[in-house]
């Protein structure tokens, strides 16, 4: 079969173009609500991804051979690339979290800080959606963050010789991710399937 680039063109045509990467939308969102991110916040968000799970091999050694067994899934850290605002708004709302998880940066602990439990019961946990824009600008796939809270919050270089905006990264870990398709016949209705 010769290769055609215009049949290609005709079949990625009626595929929609592909998706294109920075065709997204971000939303986070912390569980009592103090320290998720604002419409606004979240169009800083300059870089993300559909996250990655793993399942490990268990290495099973019979009669000499080692076979390879299905072990248990996990979940890397799910990192995304903030842009910095002059209030530095993301980076407080993200540190707070992280000293309602951990305590002060100092140390110290207090009933406001280090416990890593809310007053009404559960963790200070969170969620995040990735959603997949079309050309079209209408939602076409999500990726749904479950029971995620920052981990890692990365340096900010200053430097007198670049005139580029700050930036800085963002490490949430996370139980677990479901995706979904969004129905084209219903709007808004997300079609969520478990991991």
């Amino acid at each position: 079969m010769a290769f055609s680039p215009a049949s290609f063109k005709t079949k990625l045509a009626a595929a929609g173009g592909g998706a294109r990467p920075s065709l997204y939308k971000v939303t986070i969102n912390e569980s009592l609500g103090a320290n998720s991110l604002s419409e606004t916040e979240v169009l800083l968000v300059k870089a993300a991804n559909m996250p990655a799970s793993n399942i490990a091999p268990l290495t099973v050694n019979y009669a000499g051979r080692a076979l390879k067994w299905q072990g248990f899934r996990t979940y890397d850290i799910w990192t995304v690339t903030v842009i910095n605002d002059e209030d530095f708004a993301i980076r407080s709302k993200m540190m707070d979290w992280m000293r309602w998880l951990g305590g002060k940066f100092d140390g110290s602990r207090s009933s406001a800080y280090g416990h890593g439990v809310k007053s009404t019961g559960g963790y200070y946990d969170g969620n995040a959606v990735v959603t997949q824009l079309g050309t079209d600008g209408q939602d076409r796939a999500f990726y749904n963050i479950k029971n995620m809270w920052p981990t890692e919050l990365g340096e900010i270089a200053v430097d007198w010789s670049n005139d580029a905006m700050e930036e800085y990264t963002i490490g949430f870990a996370y139980d677990h991710w479901a995706t979904g398709v969004v129905e084209e016949d219903v709007d808004d209705d997300y079609d969520l399937l478990e991991d």
